[in-house]
């Protein structure tokens, strides 16, 4: 007897299944540790843009799934968020500016869109602490190729990969102050304030009207808001 056609039947049944399977609906709530951050830039200017008028705060949302994080300004005409599924290693990054709505979803264990990795990055701990935004926090120094920079992280609370948005994934602590990157736009988010809540499972969602884009695209747009002439 063939049993060639009846394995390969079987192994249908058992794995196409499972291959596309559907990522899991997400709850209506979702529990939090929200943390806002103040944003403070280390450039006067970006472009002809003087960073005293950009967003003065972030919203960032770490759950057990996911993280969310969220620039909003310009009477809500522009917002820029990262929502960051930490199963699939995978963050989407969606940008809102004055009636363009795209998004890009990035590949597993790929920094979001726009976000500048330090060409070299070293971190040491030295052991002193302070409480920052409510969360008690121990300083690192991170040392990269253009300075030194004081960074903090918190122990107050534990989620697994917390800092996969940033260039800083080896680091396995939430960072309650830190250097980021976006195109040449340097930042420096310090936490100000820490709540354990509740979100919508709904504000992980793609909204409607975003359009996908390519990350080339996604980043030539961030370029040219962002980028020095």
């Amino acid at each position: 007897m063939n049993f060639t056609r009846p394995l390969l039947l079987l192994a249908l049944l058992v794995f196409v299944p499972g291959g596309c399977r559907r990522p899991a609906p997400l709850p209506e709530t979702i529990e939090v540790h929200h943390l806002n951050y103040q944003v403070s830039y280390l450039e006067d200017k970006a472009g002809e843009i003087p960073t005293r008028i950009l967003p003065k705060q972030m919203e960032a949302y770490f759950s057990r799934h996911y993280i969310y994080t969220r620039i909003e300004g310009f009477f809500k005409q522009f917002s820029l968020t990262q929502v960051a599924d930490l199963k699939r290693r995978q963050v989407t990054t969606m940008l809102h500016f004055f009636g363009t709505k795209v998004y890009y979803s990035g590949k597993p264990g790929e920094l979001p869109a726009g976000v500048i990795s330090p060409k070299k990055l070293s971190f040491s701990r030295t052991g002193l602490h302070k409480t920052i935004g409510g969360l008690d926090s121990e300083h690192i120094i991170a040392r990269m190729d253009d300075g030194s920079f004081d960074f903090y992280f918190t122990d107050d609370f534990s989620i697994r990969r917390p800092n996969i948005n940033t260039p800083y994934q080896e680091l396995s602590k939430p960072l309650t102050v830190f250097r980021i990157r976006l195109s040449e736009l340097d930042m420096l988010l310090t936490c100000k304030a820490y709540e354990f809540t509740n979100i919508s499972g709904d504000l992980l969602k793609v909204p409607a009207g975003y359009k996908p884009v390519s990350k080339a695209s996604m980043e030539d747009i961030i370029n040219s808001l962002f980028t020095k002439d």
